[in-house]
């Protein structure tokens, strides 16, 4: 009798002791998410003020070299003939790439009310189909599928989405937790210290990939920023504005270079200019 009391006091313990370790995975998860999703913000962010000027600057670079180029193949046929071909030119018309359509610019990010009120609805939601919560197979596969949405709909920080997910929940029951047919009490607790196990190694790796996010790409710029601000600097605002600048400067030299080759077009031989 004190055996099967003994059995039983060490399945409670255990199995309070899962529970406390679901917990602590499912937070380190969502502080995982949270860092990514800050991540992607600031590049979307970034992309919108920043990259399209980019972007525009490339494409008047790209004008200047298509002017100048055409300019030089017009030389060249007023001595070689009209057939003729640079090697350049060969090459360009062979192997160049098609410009790529321009990609739409990303979604302006969330206010603080809505950053605030997504993340509570994605803990939420993490803690009712997070996969490691499952009771069996089939449960994991579809707690799997639900948070991989989950997580999607987190980092595209769509409000919309989660709250589908959020209806969901409301109707979907869990599944409770039931011995599985012939498991002795001893295999129930082996099977609890091994979740318990699998749940602490995968809280090890998450916080590895915590460390690991200080080497993304975007979060040293990311720090500068924050840096700036306490200074009463906006960064991306200076960025911006050293990019107008430069657009300036490459959209006037576009229109003299085009100039020149709209007055070699109409017959008139204009200065070499070196490259």
């Amino acid at each position: 009798m004190n055996w099967q009391e003994t059995i039983h006091e060490k399945l409670a313990r255990l199995r309070a002791e899962l529970a406390r370790v679901q917990d602590q995975l499912i937070d380190a998860e969502t502080e995982l998410a949270d860092q990514m999703a800050d991540i992607r913000a600031f590049e979307a962010e970034f992309e919108a003020r920043v990259g399209v000027l980019m972007t525009q600057l490339a494409n008047l670079e790209a004008e200047v070299n298509d002017y100048l180029d055409r300019i030089k193949q017009r030389r060249n046929e007023s001595i070689f003939g009209s057939q003729y071909r640079s090697a350049d030119e060969q090459y360009r018309r062979t192997w160049q790439q098609p410009p790529q359509p321009a990609t739409p610019p990303p979604l302006p990010p969330p206010s603080a009310d809505e950053q605030a009120q997504l993340k509570k609805l994605y803990r939420k939601l993490a803690r009712r189909f997070h996969p490691d919560l499952a009771v069996n197979e089939a449960d994991r596969l579809y707690r799997t599928e639900r948070m991989s949405g989950i997580n999607d709909a987190y980092a595209a920080r769509s409000l919309t989405e989660l709250l589908v997910f959020a209806a969901e929940m409301e109707t979907a029951r869990a599944e409770p937790a039931e011995a599985q047919p012939g498991q002795t009490e001893s295999d129930m607790v082996q099977a609890l210290e091994k979740e318990i196990r699998r749940c602490q190694r995968r809280i090890r790796e998450i916080d590895l990939e915590m460390q690991n996010v200080h080497n993304h790409s975007s979060v040293e710029l990311a720090l500068e920023r924050k840096m700036a601000q306490r200074n009463g600097r906006d960064l991306l605002a200076e960025i911006v504005a050293d990019l107008e600048r430069k657009i300036a400067r490459k959209t006037v030299e576009r229109d003299m270079i085009k100039s020149q080759f709209d007055e070699l077009n109409r017959g008139k031989e204009i200065p070499r200019r070196d490259t």
